[in-house]
């Protein structure tokens, strides 16, 4: 059903019905339905400093960040005066006071725009999570122009999307761990990109910090983020194309 034939009552129990198993984005536009799949924390990134839109988390900006303001520069979510945040890839980032919050299962979430393709740069270019010795939730791309997620000290999964979108596009990216099942995955603009039964260790206690890692530093991201968020469940497959569907819904 259409939003506009929604009375509040009816449009409140679509929110309220929006579980993380099987989520209806019908009418809903981006950020109502990432919120409606219950995050620990979501970050919208529309300033140099803010709070979550769900939960009492905030982040700061630290370094070379800034606000770009034209909506036609941001991520393409139909948000009427949408912004976002571009990171110098030298010194910018978000510190934020969401802890750990990740035990047995999670998902991370970044709209991503790349200044360049990894290997020009020749630098890991660190997305968002939660990192950790021997107990790592990051997600990053490395130089050799993959999108790695990493779950532990050693196991990740890695994605190398087609060189010619990497530049001057923007993609959703949202990463998920089982413990219960072992599976790591990747997607890629709401598509299952990459998959493994690599694992990871639970129990992620750090700090989540965007656009560079708190234990492995000089990974500063090089271009602008968006609507950064995690959960700590798997999202499901349904789950992520219905999220990245609703982009083309006016809120």
């Amino acid at each position: 059903m259409h939003r506009a034939a929604l009375g509040i009552a009816g449009f409140a129990a679509g929110v309220l019905a929006l579980s993380p198993g099987s989520p209806s984005a019908a009418g809903l536009g981006f950020v109502a339905t990432v919120k409606a799949t219950h995050p620990v924390a979501y970050y919208r990134l529309t300033g140099m400093s803010g709070s979550s839109e769900v939960g009492s988390s905030t982040y700061t900006a630290v370094g070379g960040v800034s606000s770009v303001a034209n909506a036609s520069l941001c991520a393409p979510i139909s948000v009427p005066g949408n912004q976002c945040t571009l990171f110098d890839g030298t010194s910018g980032y978000f510190d934020t006071s969401q802890m750990g919050g990740i035990r047995g299962a999670g998902s991370i979430m970044a709209w991503v725009h790349l200044t360049a393709r990894p290997k020009l740069t020749g630098r890991i270019s660190y997305v968002a999570g939660i990192s950790q010795n021997g107990n790592d939730f990051d997600v990053q791309f490395e130089p050799d122009n993959t999108l790695r997620f990493y779950t532990a000290a050693a196991p990740y999964v890695a994605y190398s999307p087609p060189l010619a979108t990497f530049e001057g596009e923007w993609h959703l990216v949202v990463a998920t761990l089982s413990e219960g099942t072992g599976v790591c995955a990747i997607y890629w603009d709401g598509k299952l990109a990459k998959s493994d039964h690599g694992g990871g260790t639970p129990g992620k206690t750090n700090e989540f910090s965007i656009g560079e890692s708190k234990v492995f530093h000089g990974r500063f991201f090089n271009g602008s983020l968006s609507d950064v968020a995690l959960w700590n469940t798997a999202l499901t497959a349904d789950t992520i194309e219905k999220i990245y569907a609703s982009r083309l819904n006016a809120p």
